[in-house]
């Protein structure tokens, strides 16, 4: 039975060709033999036909299969402005599809690849229902298809990038029997607090653009996604059945994690690791551009060590793998990668580091005197190019000892905004070095100089969920609105999303807090923004006495093997 989890949230989809879709043309043909079919058609079990293309060797049969399952096309390759910054290397064969595994290679290796449109995206039937229960139900059943085929050995695996990591989550868990191991890399896995509602800010500029250029072209009709939002701006039963059955997912799963994708993928696949059920799961933690590290080859033998033990029964090293590698990012592409047993790392203590606003600094104990500071996010920018975000207030902590961070992040607030309904709260960390300088990382897969770390917080969704949040990790439940007291600050804990770092000897640690994005890229960018705040009056902080502020830090006391070195080192491969 097809599921529809919403009625009359539907509108009519782009139409294919100002996509760039070239049209229907189904075909076959060989070359540096490797068989390519095109337009294939897959019928659903309610009878709407999907289509997919195949990729296999030419003359062999009873070969393994990868599935690719996303909405861009599987026609298309990656977008110019993504593709110029993401310092892909080696350069893609021609014809690679937008985050998805590179045909080529693993027909070489003796794999099929297939690639497949969802329903109702571009010319296959129905209507789209983005990461729904329907989509999923298709997956399970595309995944039937491929292990069935003559040229079939029976064994599925799943691999891609972003949106084709969350179609794995959700496929996976229906427990197709065909169905044997899945590598998602960078997915986010609570669509509502990591990619739409970040701490109950409604995120603006990356979600145009996905849904205006990336996604939404049809022959028929598609989820109207802002009616959506309209209709429900508190986490609701709309959501809950979005929501992906992690812990049902049994079959081995390989994830991989990129700390340069805060606002994005960074929480959801770590939380997407740990909740999975499989009882053989593996996680790389890198700090690399997601694109560039899913294309490198070190990382792409990885994959097929992986995909080659469980498609192929192949006997090769993949016992010796750690449980979890993580790479503590120094600079770009350097630092220490080390093994561990766990994520976090089973040596983390997570150590308070308290405000002091008469100094700006974070000390080890509470300040014994109280003390304000503040800003005003409702002033008016003075220069160009300069916005609200730019009325901040700054903590530091430098280190004396080297130290590495490895977890997620909380910090306590009390603050308040006097004559405000509400305030949105936007947190940084940020690494500067010896000299004081801003030390900047891969952001958002093709982008540099982000920070370490963000955090976000609506006061009036402070409340938190008491089932999900720890001392660690406070999660919010964005179930109701709570206005701000008429007098007097309040306690605001907000998530700050998990970071991996490495610091030296007088290396400090840089808290920003303010009240708008602190970091703001041009609007042509695929990158996060936030253009709809609850912002009428000046943030005041307040620290010492009875108002501790808190940050919350996962600090590595003790480490497992390392994998590269034990120091400051660059890590080419990076698992």
């Amino acid at each position: 039975m097809a599921i529809a989890p919403t009625q009359g949230l539907f509108t009519q989809s782009k139409p294919p060709q100002t996509g760039g879709y070239p049209g229907f043309r189904p075909g076959s043909w060989v070359e540096d033999g490797m068989r390519s079919d095109r337009d294939v058609a897959v019928p659903m079990r309610d009878g709407t036909v999907v289509y997919v293309d195949v990729c296999r060797p030419e003359g062999a049969s009873q070969v393994p299969v990868l599935l690719a399952y996303g909405p861009y096309g599987k026609h298309n390759g990656f977008p110019p402005i993504l593709a110029a910054g993401a310092d892909i290397e080696p350069p893609l064969p021609a014809g690679t599809r937008f985050e998805a595994p590179v045909a080529q290679y693993w027909v070489r290796h003796g794999y099929a690849v297939v690639y497949a449109d969802p329903r109702g995206c571009w010319w296959s039937e129905g209507d789209a229902s983005p990461l729904s229960l329907q989509e999923a139900e298709d997956g399970h059943d595309l995944v039937e298809w491929a292990g069935t085929q003559p040229w079939s050995n029976g064994k599925v695996g799943m691999s891609g990038v972003s949106y084709l990591a969350m179609t794995q989550y959700a496929v996976a868990a229906t427990r197709p029997p065909h169905l044997a191991a899945i590598n998602p890399c960078e997915g986010i896995s609570d669509t509502y607090r990591e990619s739409i509602f970040h701490g109950g800010i409604l995120e603006t500029q990356f979600s145009l653009h996905l849904t205006g250029e990336l996604i939404g072209f049809g022959r028929n009709k598609t989820e109207d996604a802002f009616s959506e939002l309209l209709a429900h701006p508190l986490l609701d039963d709309f959501w809950a059945s979005r929501a992906f059955q992690l812990e049902n997912i049994e079959v081995p799963a390989f994830f991989v994690c990129s700390m340069g994708n805060h606002g994005t993928h960074t929480r959801g696949t770590l939380e997407a690791y740990r909740r999975a059920g499989s009882s053989q799961k593996w996680l790389d933690v890198h700090g690399r551009k997601e694109w560039r590290y899913y294309y490198t080859p070190d990382n792409v033998e990885r994959q097929r060590t992986f995909f080659d033990h469980f498609l192929k029964g192949i006997d090769n090293d993949l016992d010796s793998w750690p449980p979890v590698r993580v790479e503590y990012r120094d600079r770009t592409e350097t630092g220490p990668v080390r093994d561990e047993t766990a994520w976090p790392p089973a040596g983390v203590h997570h150590s308070p580091f308290h405000l002091d606003a008469s100094t700006g600094q974070m000390l080890p104990s509470s300040p014994s005197r109280a003390a304000t500071a503040g800003y005003d996010p409702t002033k008016s920018p003075t220069e160009p190019n300069r916005h609200a975000g730019d009325q901040r207030s700054v903590f530091d902590l430098t280190f004396d000892e080297t130290t590495d961070l490895a977890g997620p992040v909380s910090l306590i607030l009390w603050a308040e905004s006097p004559g405000a309904a509400d305030m949105d709260v936007f947190v940084t960390l940020d690494k500067l070095d010896t000299a004081g300088n801003r030390v900047g990382y891969p952001l958002a897969a093709y982008l540099d100089d982000g920070p370490l770390a963000y955090g976000w917080m609506r006061a009036s969704r402070r409340e938190l969920d008491p089932a999900l949040s720890t001392a660690e990790r406070p999660v919010q439940a964005h179930r109701r609105d709570l206005p701000l007291p008429e007098h007097g600050p309040i306690r605001l804990d907000i998530e700050i999303w998990p970071i991996t770092a490495h610091f030296h000897p007088g290396e400090t640690l840089r808290l920003t807090i303010a009240g708008a994005d602190i970091y703001r890229w041009p609007a042509e960018h695929f990158v996060n923004g936030h253009d709809f705040l609850n912002n009428t009056a000046p943030h005041i902080l307040h620290t010492g006495a009875d108002h501790d502020c808190v940050l919350r830090l996962p600090v590595v006391t003790a480490s497992s093997t390392p994998a590269e070195d034990a120091g400051d080192v660059s890590s080419e491969s990076g698992a």
